[in-house]
């Protein structure tokens, strides 16, 4: 269902935006004639039978279910506040309401147009049919709760029993990075979730070929349309689930191909718009288009590779203890010694940017997942068949290509968040396993323990603390992840004078700082009928600028002088 909802929303999306018609009166009339479909199509259907679940496994269901309850009321009460919700997440979807479509705009940020915009399309609906951001952070959290309920019937294929099948959820549910990640705004659950239904989709095809195999390509396609990383991840995963299979798989040709156009057919519109941009349908390979902040190495080869394996399996062994994070960073550095490669080589590592000490923070970008990287270490010691061994060892490759492909951030942890999710099956039915009993109840008793500091902890939505989201205002909370730039009340004193001003058509200049956001919402909570256009723009993306231009009666420019976050010109 899950899988049918993201197709059908994306295509709602493109529809309707290709008419220019995307307003919440639309929308509300497509979803009640989507759910009264719906409801004509379930009924008389019968419900699958719910298994018996001994007092233990309702425990654990209950834990699982609580850390989902708690991850969702935050999502609810906190606005969308990472930086990078800031500065386009959330901005494209301000200009998508304005437009009434998800054309292309003129804008120095070219992340706002061209990067994959599914997740972004879930944010629309919510922020349209809401009328606001409160519920954005919910599609993280359908990621995460999607992905919980997928990763045990992955399990159960696998040959997991009830035990194993929660094992499995309550491993993948207690992940640290996945537990901040799933109340923000950003996009790898939703990513996750996608790329989990494709392995699922794929796994029981050579049951129902015809409807799997479309099934499995769409969430595919959903998995690239929200984020670039899953072009990496998918083909190792798509090989460990056709080899077992390949007597099945060499005779259907058809269902190969379905899955293909499925998956390409959800990316088309993204794709023209793209290469119509940069002439790539994935879009330019750096933020400004200009090759200056590139995602992807500039040289590859052993070395490079084995450095990018050796810093980014480093930073998720993070923990309090400052003498274990200089142990762990001076291992690395030896490790690079030994194989004669610079550990913060320009051609491999992110503009600006240095290797150092792993932390262990409580923060979606950075978090480590230190414990349950050593549980799967151990859990795949002791594979319990071929088929489980061969699908750890394609999550393995899918972190190595990763590797050889991309630079090494400071900030990369939350990247490998698809790679813990799908690993969890193995987790479930290695664990299963265990004897005596006790010792799986302890191991439970451990996940549970080790995920509160990030449950009730958040760095940037915490529950605990001064700054918690149940004593501080949704406007402060805004600037929870921009603390170390102390501007908000630049954003503030900026939102006041040009609510004052009574201009209804801001122009924003970002080409300095991208964290245009805060001033957005904040600004259209005092004036709803406020319109932003994107001025000073350079590059390419001009071109997209509609006739007649709208003329702005004030500026806001963001970073421009020393010590303002916003410099606001008004009329």
């Amino acid at each position: 269902m899950a899988v049918l909802a993201g197709t059908m929303l994306v295509s709602i999306t493109e529809a309707l935006g290709a008419v220019r018609s995307l307003t919440r009166p639309a929308l509300i009339a497509v979803w009640l004639i989507v759910a009264v479909a719906a409801i004509l199509w379930m009924r008389g259907r019968v419900l699958p039978s719910r298994p018996r679940i001994g007092i233990v496994d309702g425990l654990l269901i209950a834990a699982i279910a609580a850390i989902l309850g708690i991850l969702a009321f935050i999502a609810i009460v906190s606005p969308p506040n990472t930086a990078d919700a800031m500065a386009y997440h959330m901005p494209r979807v301000i200009y998508w309401v304005q437009q009434r479509s998800v054309d292309f705009f003129p804008t120095p940020y070219l992340n706002q147009i061209m990067l994959q915009p599914v997740s972004e399309y879930f944010m629309l609906h919510t922020y349209l049919l809401y009328g606001g951001d409160r519920l954005v952070n919910l599609v993280q959290w359908f990621g995460c709760l999607t992905s919980v309920i997928g990763v045990s019937l992955i399990a159960m294929h696998f040959g997991a029993g009830p035990r194993g099948q929660v094992l499995t959820a309550l491993f993948c549910v207690t992940l640290p990075n996945g537990i901040l990640q799933a109340s923000g705004a950003k996009n790898d659950y939703v990513m996750t979730a996608w790329l989990v239904a494709a392995v699922w989709f794929l796994l029981r095809a050579p049951g129902a070929a015809a409807a799997n195999t479309i099934l499995a390509g769409l969430a595919l396609g959903l998995a690239f349309g929200t984020k670039a990383t899953a072009y990496v991840y998918a083909p190792p995963l798509l090989l460990a689930i056709v080899i077992p299979q390949w007597r099945w798989w060499r005779t259907r040709l058809a269902a190969i191909a379905t899955i293909l156009v499925c998956a390409i057919a959800v990316n088309l519109p993204q794709y023209a718009r793209n290469l119509d941009l940069s002439g790539s349908p994935l879009g330019f390979d750096s933020a400004q288009g200009d090759g200056r902040f590139r995602w992807r190495n500039e040289t590859f080869g052993w070395r490079q590779t084995i450095s990018n394996v050796l810093r980014n399996s480093t930073e998720q062994l993070g923990a309090r203890s400052t003498r274990w994070n200089q142990f762990v960073y001076d291992a690395c550095a030896a490790a690079h010694r030994f194989i004669g490669a610079d550990i913060n080589d320009p051609a491999t590592t992110w503009l600006w940017a240095r290797y150092e000490p792993p932390r262990n923070t409580n923060h979606e970008a950075d978090t480590p997942n230190r414990w349950h990287l050593l549980i799967l270490a151990v859990c795949i010691l002791f594979p319990r068949s071929r088929t489980l061994l061969l699908y750890a060892l394609a999550l393995i490759a899918g972190f190595v290509l990763f590797c050889v492909y991309l630079k090494w951030q400071p900030f990369m942890a939350r990247m490998f968040l698809p790679l813990f999710v799908l690993a969890s099956p193995i987790a479930g039915v290695v664990g299963e396993r265990i004897r005596p009993v006790a010792l799986q109840l302890l191991l439970c008793v451990f996940l549970l323990n080790n995920a509160r500091p990030y449950l009730f902890e958040n760095w940037v939505r915490p529950l605990k603390g001064p700054r918690s989201l149940l004593v501080t205002s949704r406007e402060e909370n805004y600037f929870s992840d921009m603390n170390q730039w102390n501007n908000r009340e630049s954003y503030l004193r900026a939102v006041h004078v040009a609510a004052k001003s009574g201009c209804s058509i801001i122009g924003i200049d970002d080409n300095q700082l991208q964290l245009e956001y805060p001033f957005q919402a904040l600004l259209l909570a005092r004036n709803p009928n406020v319109r932003f256009v994107h001025v000073n723009v350079a590059n390419v993306s001009h071109k997209y600028e509609r006739a007649p231009a709208p003329q702005p009666c004030a500026v806001a420019c963001l970073g421009c002088a020393p010590g303002h976050a916003v410099v606001f010109q008004g009329p």
